[in-house]
């Protein structure tokens, strides 16, 4: 990774774990909770991930440009920005008013979830690219540190991809187990991006 990549990868890195975080804040707190019920924290929560994912995907297209030799996991990483970004945006401007609608509107809600949560399982399975990309590039390094993080993070992401590419046809049942290899891809990601700059030129 060039020198003048390595203030984007670690801004990156960061930005990949904190969605981590947030997630982990959005079970612990919203689990069972209704839509409406739930409102206020669940729309404060997903405003915060909305502008993460927006800046993942700007300085992840800075890192593709700089980055001639992993210009596959930056592009990943822009791609899985810009899902993050739509599913987001689906939950933001739909969930509230589809779940108000009433029980004769009840197919329309469901509609709204299947097509968020399509973007939620496909973003994952882009992530588990990158984590595959930039743990594969790790891997092949001579540090024994990094190429042990570079294995963890290529095998998260493998099962990521798997898990999610499952998910897109079972729906919103595979939620729980796609999710989590989803997020601890995410996580392992953020922290080949962040090793990647360690070790940059």
């Amino acid at each position: 990774m060039p020198q003048t990549t390595r203030p984007i990868a670690i801004f990156v890195s960061a930005l990949l774990i904190l969605t981590v975080i947030s997630q982990l804040v959005y079970t612990a707190t919203l689990s069972g909770v209704g839509i409406v019920e739930g409102w206020p924290l669940r729309s404060t929560i997903w405003t915060a991930e909305l502008l993460i994912f927006t800046a993942i995907a700007i300085a992840s297209l800075v890192g593709l440009i700089r980055s001639p030799n992993l210009q596959l996991g930056w592009a990943a990483l822009v791609v899985a920005g810009l899902m993050n970004m739509v599913q987001s945006g689906i939950g933001l401007s739909m969930f509230l008013p589809a779940s108000q609608a009433g029980e004769e509107f009840a197919p329309l809600m469901g509609t709204v979830l299947a097509g968020s949560f399509l973007f939620y399982y496909l973003a994952k399975v882009v992530l588990g690219l990158a984590a595959i990309l930039f743990g594969l590039s790790l891997f092949r390094g001579v540090d024994t540190i990094g190429r042990a993080l570079g294995l963890v993070s290529l095998i998260t992401g493998l099962v990521a991809i798997v898990l999610n590419i499952a998910a897109v046809r079972m729906g919103l049942g595979a939620v729980p187990l796609a999710g989590a290899s989803g997020a601890i891809a995410t996580f392992f990601t953020g922290c080949a991006v962040w090793y990647s700059a360690r070790q940059a030129e």
